[in-house]
C-alpha cells in the first residue's frame, strides 16, 4: 500500500490577507506529500529557521486556499522503514515534501506563527509516519514537564489529526509533548473529543539547539477507514503549542470564530489505501487484591481480611476497516480512581462518572444526551450496579455483592465512509445471591439480591451535506428475569426508550437548527409502577396536582421529551441561541439511563460576545448573558392567565458571565445571577406546591499564570436568598507547585457555610392540617459547614512510569437550629416550633412543657402539634457530622506499548456522628481515629496485536 497524496486547506475560516505563508509555499508549487514520490522530488533540506520565516508575496495566500492539482501516480519507494527515535535522520524522510507556513491561532489569530513548524508525512504498508521539526530560537525555554499519558501540563506539544472519512465531523488526534508524553483523542460532532479513547502507537522526541523534533508511527490497525481501490481524500491537520509565549499554531487554521474543529481541517488528496489491515487485539489480565477493614464481632462473613484473585481478557476484532467488535470475558470493572465523598440532602440521585475501561472506550457512539447536565438515555453505570434487593427480616449479618457480576458484554462501533455511525451494546448480569446470618438461630440463609438482567443499546447516525447535517436515533432496552414469588415486584420487568435527533447547519456552518424527540415506556407489576409514580422525578401523589395522579393499578408508564434550538454559532464577535422544550410526566429512563428532570415546559435564550484579538489589557475575553425558565404543565390549566404561569414557574435564572485572560497570562471570571421566585413541586417530597423565594449570586475566580512552576487560583462566591430564604458563602483555592519537570504537587482547600431555613425533614398526618391538604410538612433551619482539602502528588519518572497520590479529607457538619411547619400550600410561611421541657403526661406519654417541641435523651424530638399538652408524633434528631477521608495511590508502568502494570492502594475512612456543630480540632482528630477500609490491588495486562 503506497499512496501518493497532496494536502490543501479545506473549509473553515481563511486567514486574513496580511498572512503570508512561507517555507514550502515560496515557490507556489503543489504540496505533494507521500511515501512514494519520484526519487529526488522532495524539497532540499532547510539549513535553518531563517529560510522558513522569510515573507512571501500576499498573493500566494490565494493559492493556499484554492484547489490544487492531484498528485502524480506513485512510483519509487514501496516500503517505509523508519526507526522511531525522534532524530529525523532516516533517509526516507528526504523523499517527503515538507509542509510549513503555520498560522497562529492564539494569541493573535490569523498571523504567521512566530516560530514555524515543518512537517513531513509518509504512508507505509501498515502505518502512517509523521515527522516534525519545531523551530525555536530559545530552546532553553521549551516546556518539558512529564505527566502521565493523556495528562495535561506545562509543556510544548505537537499534534496530528486525521479525518479518515472526510466527513468533517469525526477524526483521530495524536499528540506528543516535548517530554515524550503521548495523548490521543477520538474527535466527534466536529468540536467534541473523547480523551478516554486509547490507541497503541509509537513516538519519540529529541531536543536540540534549534528547537525539538518528533517522530510518530500510527498503525493503520488503530484507526478506522474505508479501504478503496481508487485514491481517496482524507482530512488532516497539524498543531503546535509553544509554552514560552503560549502560542498555538496550525497548519490549517482552527478559527475561534467558528464552532467546529474537524470541519476546518486541510484536505489530503490521493490517499491510496487499497486494503484493510488485520485488526485483532487481545488484552488478557491478571488481578490480585487484598481487602482489609474493620470487622464486627460475630460477623461470620468478614474477619477483617479478604484476598481475591481473578483473570480475564478483553478482545477487539476489526470487522473490515470501518467497524470494531469489542467483547469481554470475565471482565475486570474495578475502579482505580475512587468516587468522591458526597452528602446528598436532596430528593434526587447523585451522578457519578463512568470509570470502567470497557464502557469508557467509544462511549460517545452510545450516548444520547438530553436537556440538563448529565441526563442521558444511556448511563453505563446501570450495568453492574449495586444489588437492590433487601435482606431477610431478622438477619444480624448480611453478605451482599458490591455489584452485579457482568457475565459478558459486547459492543460494535464504527463509521462508514458514507457517514453512517453505528454503536451497539449487549450485556448480561447474573442473578446475584446474598447470604444472611441469624445469630439467634445460628443459621445461614441465602436470598436473592439482584435478578438476572439483560441490557441492549443501538444507536445510528447518518451525516448529510458534507457533515453539516445529521439525523440519528437510539433504542435502549432492559429486561429483568424477576422471580415468580413477587419478592422483586418493586422493580420494573422491562424498560424501553427511543430517541431521534437532528441537526442542520447552513451558511458555512454559521447557523444551526437542531433538536431531538425521545420517548420511554416501562412495564412491571403495579407495585413497581406505583413506586415510580411516587418517586422524586414524578411525585404524582401531590394533593394539589391538577394533571397527574397515582394510578395504583397501572402496569406500564409512557412519556416523552423534545427540544428545538436555533443558534448562530459563527461570527467575529456575536453568537446566540434560543430554544424550547417539553418533558411529560410519564417520562422515566432511570432503569438504563439517568435523569433528574421532571415534567416541564422549557424555554431559554443566550447571547455571547467574544474578543479573540489581543488588546493592551487582554489576550482575549468574552461576555455572555443566559436566561432559562421552566414551567409545570399546570400553567396550561388557564393558559391565558399570567397568574397561572407565575404559579407554575418551577425554576429560572438570569445570568451574566465575563471571563478573560490578561496580557500577563493571569485569568479572571466573574459570574452574576438573579433567580426569581418560583414554586417548587419537590420541596415537600410529594406534598403540595411550596414557594421557593428567589436569590442573587456573585462569584469571582482568579488564577495566576498556569505555565509557571508556582501557580495559584482562588474563588469566592456568595448567594443571598430573598424573603429570608437562606444564604451560602464559599471560598476556595488551589496551589500548584512543580519543583521539577517530573514532580507536581497541588493543594486545594475549600470552605463553605450555608444557611437553609427550609430543609425538608419529615411529614405526618397524625393531626390533620387543612391548609396543607391534611398532612403537616416539617422543615429544619439548617446551618451547614464544610471543609475539604483535595491533595494530589504526581511523580513521573518517565512518560511510561508514573506515581500518583490523591487524598481528600472532608469534614461537614449539619446543625438544625430549629424546626418548623409549613403554614400553607404555595407559600414560604412557617409556624416555628418553640422548644420546651420534656414532661410525662398522665397517660405515661411525653409532653412538652413551655413549648410545642422537646427532645428526650434518646435524641428523639417530640412534637405537640395541636398544643394539648401531649406529643402527637416524634422524629429522630437530624444533627450530623460527617468525617471522610478518600484516597488512593497508583503506580502505573506501561512496560511495553499497550501493556500495563498497576499497583493500587485505596483507602476510605468515614463516619457519621450526631453532634451537629463544627469543631475542626475535634472532628479532625475523630477522622483519623475512624477505622480504615483499605484495598490493595495489583493488576497486570498484556496487549497482543494479532
Amino acid at each position: 500500500m503506497t499512496p501518493a497524496f497532496l494536502i490543501r486547506p479545506a473549509g473553515g475560516v481563511r486567514p486574513p490577507a496580511r498572512v503570508r505563508p512561507r517555507g514550502a509555499f515560496l515557490s507556489g508549487l503543489p504540496l505533494l506529500v507521500g511515501s512514494a514520490l519520484l526519487p529526488g522530488a522532495g524539497a532540499a533540506p532547510v539549513s535553518g529557521q531563517e529560510s522558513l520565516n522569510d515573507a512571501v508575496p500576499a498573493e500566494v495566500l490565494d493559492e493556499r486556499s484554492s484547489p490544487l492539482p492531484r498528485a502524480f501516480p506513485a512510483t519509487g519507494l514501496r516500503q517505509v522503514e523508519v526507526e522511531v527515535d525522534g532524530r529525523l535522520d532516516d533517509a526516507v524522510w528526504d523523499e517527503a515534501e515538507r509542509l510549513s507556513g503555520f498560522i497562529q491561532g492564539s494569541p493573535e489569530e490569523g498571523i504567521p506563527a512566530e516560530h514555524d513548524t515543518e512537517v513531513r508525512i509518509l504512508f507505509g504498508d501498515d502505518a502512517i509516519y509523521v515527522a516534525a521539526r519545531m523551530w525555536d530560537t530559545e530552546p532553553e525555554r521549551i516546556g518539558t514537564q512529564v505527566v502521565r499519558r493523556d495528562g495535561r501540563g506545562a509543556f510544548d506539544r505537537f499534534g496530528v489529526a486525521l479525518d479518515t472519512n472526510l466527513d468533517r465531523r469525526t477524526g483521530y488526534y495524536f499528540q506528543v509533548s516535548a517530554a515524550g508524553v503521548q495523548r490521543d483523542e477520538y474527535l466527534f460532532d466536529d468540536n467534541r473529543s473523547d480523551d478516554a479513547w486509547d490507541a497503541v502507537w509509537e513516538s519519540a522526541v529529541e531536543v536540540d539547539d534549534r528547537g525539538w523534533t518528533v517522530e510518530i508511527r500510527i498503525p493503520l490497525s488503530q484507526i478506522r477507514y474505508e479501504a478503496a481501490a481508487t485514491p481517496q481524500d482524507w482530512g488532516v491537520n497539524f498543531d503546535r503549542r509553544r509554552l514560552a509565549t503560549d502560542e498555538v499554531s496550525y497548519y490549517a487554521l482552527i478559527s475561534r470564530q467558528q464552532g467546529g474543529r474537524v470541519s476546518q481541517f486541510a484536505r489530503m488528496e490521493g490517499v491510496s489505501v487499497t486494503r484493510a489491515v488485520r485488526r485483532i487485539e487481545a488484552r488478557p489480565y491478571l488481578l490480585s487484591s487484598l481487602h482489609r477493614g474493620p470487622a464486627e464481632p460475630g460477623n461470620p462473613f468478614f474477619d477483617g481480611r479478604e484476598a481475591q484473585g481473578r483473570f480475564g481478557t478483553d478482545l477487539r476484532f476489526g470487522l473490515g476497516s470501518a467497524f470494531t467488535l469489542d467483547a469481554t470475558v470475565n471482565p475486570d470493572f474495578g475502579q482505580v480512581e475512587a468516587d468522591p465523598a458526597v452528602i446528598n440532602l436532596s430528593a434526587f440521585e447523585t451522578f457519578f462518572r463512568e470509570q470502567r475501561p470497557f464502557f469508557v472506550q467509544d462511549a460517545n457512539l452510545l450516548s444520547f444526551s438530553l436537556s440538563g447536565g448529565q441526563n442521558n438515555l444511556f448511563y453505563s453505570r446501570r450495568i453492574g450496579r449495586s444489588p437492590q434487593g433487601g435482606s431477610p427480616e431478622g438477619a444480624d449479618f448480611v453478605d451482599t455483592p458490591d455489584a452485579a457480576t457482568i457475565l459478558g458484554a459486547a459492543k460494535i462501533t464504527g463509521r462508514t465512509a458514507g457517514g453512517l455511525s453505528v454503536g451497539g451494546l449487549l450485556a448480561v448480569t447474573q442473578e446475584e445471591v446474598g447470604r444472611a446470618f441469624l445469630a439467634g438461630e445460628q443459621r445461614f440463609t441465602d436470598f436473592m439480591a439482584e435478578p438476572q438482567t439483560q441490557y441492549g443499546v443501538l444507536r445510528l447516525e447518518q451525516d448529510f451535506n458534507g457533515g453539516a447535517s445529521q439525523v440519528g436515533g437510539i433504542v435502549t432496552t432492559l429486561n429483568r428475569t424477576l422471580p415468580a414469588d413477587g419478592s422483586f415486584d418493586f422493580l420494573t420487568s422491562s424498560a424501553f426508550s427511543t430517541g431521534l435527533r437532528f441537526e442542520h447547519q447552513w451558511s458555512d456552518r454559521t447557523w444551526a437548527l437542531s433538536g431531538f424527540f425521545t420517548g420511554s415506556h416501562i412495564r412491571g407489576d403495579s407495585t413497581a409502577i406505583t413506586r415510580i409514580q411516587r418517586s422524586s422525578n414524578h411525585f404524582f401523589q401531590r394533593p394539589d396536582a391538577t394533571r397527574e395522579s397515582v394510578d395504583s393499578t397501572a402496569t406500564s408508564m409512557t412519556g416523552m421529551e423534545w427540544r428545538l434550538e436555533l443558534e448562530k454559532r459563527r461570527g467575529e464577535h456575536w453568537t446566540w441561541g434560543v430554544w424550547l422544550g417539553e418533558l411529560t410526566g410519564g417520562m422515566e429512563i432511570n432503569d438504563l439511563g439517568f435523569s433528574r428532570n421532571r415534567e416541564r415546559l422549557d424555554g431559554g435564550f443566550r447571547i455571547g460576545y467574544r474578543e479573540i484579538q489581543p488588546s493592551a489589557l487582554f489576550r482575549n475575553y468574552n461576555l455572555s448573558f443566559f436566561t432559562f425558565h421552566n414551567f409545570s404543565h399546570e400553567a396550561l390549566d388557564d393558559a391565558g392567565s399570567f397568574d397561572s404561569w407565575r404559579k407554575a414557574h418551577t425554576s429560572g435564572s438570569f445570568s451574566l458571565t465575563g471571563q478573560g485572560e490578561f496580557q500577563n497570562f493571569w485569568g479572571a471570571r466573574l459570574d452574576l445571577s438573579v433567580n426569581p421566585d418560583t414554586y417548587s413541586r419537590t420541596a415537600t417530597r410529594g406534598g403540595p406546591v411550596m414557594m421557593d423565594p428567589g436569590s442573587w449570586r456573585a462569584a469571582l475566580r482568579l488564577n495566576t499564570d498556569r505555565r509557571q512552576a508556582l501557580n495559584l487560583s482562588g474563588n469566592v462566591s456568595y448567594r443571598d436568598g430573598f424573603d429570608r430564604s437562606g444564604s451560602q458563602f464559599s471560598v476556595g483555592g488551589q496551589v500548584e507547585v512543580r519543583p521539577s519537570p517530573r514532580l507536581e504537587l497541588s493543594l486545594g482547600p475549600e470552605w463553605s457555610v450555608q444557611r437553609d431555613p427550609a430543609q425538608y425533614v419529615t411529614a405526618t398526618d397524625e393531626v390533620p392540617f387543612e391548609p396543607t391538604f391534611g398532612r403537616r410538612y416539617i422543615f429544619g433551619d439548617l446551618d451547614r459547614r464544610t471543609l475539604a482539602l483535595e491533595t494530589r502528588a504526581n511523580l513521573s519518572l518517565s512518560p511510561t512510569l508514573t506515581f500518583q497520590l490523591f487524598a481528600q479529607p472532608q469534614i461537614s457538619s449539619g446543625d438544625y437550629l430549629g424546626y418548623r411547619q409549613l403554614a400553607a400550600a404555595s407559600s414560604f410561611d412557617f409556624r416555628d416550633f418553640q422548644e420546651g421541657v420534656v414532661v410525662s403526661t398522665p397517660g405515661g406519654g411525653v409532653g412538652c412543657q413551655g413549648g410545642d417541641i422537646c427532645r428526650t435523651a434518646d435524641n428523639l424530638w417530640h412534637v405537640d402539634l395541636d398544643r394539648d399538652g401531649g406529643a402527637d408524633f416524634d422524629f429522630s434528631d437530624r444533627d450530623f457530622n460527617f468525617r471522610s477521608l478518600v484516597g488512593n495511590a497508583v503506580l502505573r508502568w506501561e512496560y511495553r506499548p499497550g501493556s500495563t502494570i498497576f499497583v493500587v492502594w485505596q483507602r476510605r475512612q468515614s463516619e457519621f456522628a450526631d453532634v451537629g456543630d463544627f469543631d475542626l480540632g475535634r472532628d479532625l482528630g475523630a477522622l483519623f481515629d475512624v477505622p480504615a477500609d483499605d484495598r490493595f490491588i495489583v493488576k497486570v495486562n498484556y496487549w497482543l496485536g494479532l
